[in-house]
């Protein structure tokens, strides 16, 4: 008798202590924690790193070519290019910081583009006055566990000067059509006539 009464004591003990020790993972798995990362945390650095980094991919000339896309999925939330009729040519830009005090669930980030012109896809291409300057906010958001850019007041594509200039000689080297053609050929030789600062940050 006495030692059945020492053994049921010590069961009571190691049940007790696996209870113990399991009784978080079972609460965690009823009660997940939140894996949410919100703005805040991102912090205002990497918010504006989110943005010059699509700033960078579009610069180069990633909007224009539909093989970069999976360069640019991971930054926006967006799930496919944005079509464009029209194409912003920028000499350079520059990413404000964002101001993360006045919301939680989406921040904005102004980038300031110096304009060269715009390439209408119908129409061709037209110079902007030099010093011409163009605002764009663009909406941060987090989802799950990251930040990505949700929206943008201008999707079109931002390319540098270079830039525009190879997607244009291109364009016509493969042109068929003659209106093409020459639509491609002016605005060839109105965008090498335009100076453009090498100060692209």
């Amino acid at each position: 008798m006495p030692q059945r009464s020492s053994v049921l004591p010590l069961r009571a003990v190691l049940l007790a202590v696996a209870l113990f020790v399991g009784a978080p993972g079972f609460l965690l798995a009823q009660f997940p924690m939140p894996t949410a990362k919100s703005l805040e945390d991102a912090g205002p650095a990497e918010i504006r790193e989110l943005v010059s980094k699509y700033c960078r991919l579009d610069y180069e000339g990633a909007t224009l070519d539909s093989q970069a896309w999976p360069k640019i999925q991971p930054l926006v939330w967006w799930k496919s290019a944005p079509d464009y009729n029209k194409i912003d040519v920028i000499a350079r830009y520059k990413v404000d910081m964002p101001d993360t005090s006045t919301s939680h669930t989406k921040i904005a980030v102004t980038v300031h583009y110096r304009l060269l012109g715009t390439y209408d896809l119908t129409t061709g291409y037209v110079a902007e006055p030099p010093g011409s300057n163009q605002d764009v906010d663009f909406l941060v958001a987090a989802e799950n566990d990251e930040a990505r850019i949700a929206d943008a007041e201008n999707t079109l594509p931002h390319p540098s000067r270079a830039a525009m200039l190879k997607w244009l000689n291109e364009k016509l080297g493969t042109a068929t059509d003659d209106a093409a053609k020459k639509r491609y050929g002016d605005a060839l030789k109105q965008l090498e006539a335009q100076s453009a600062s090498p100060f692209a940050k």
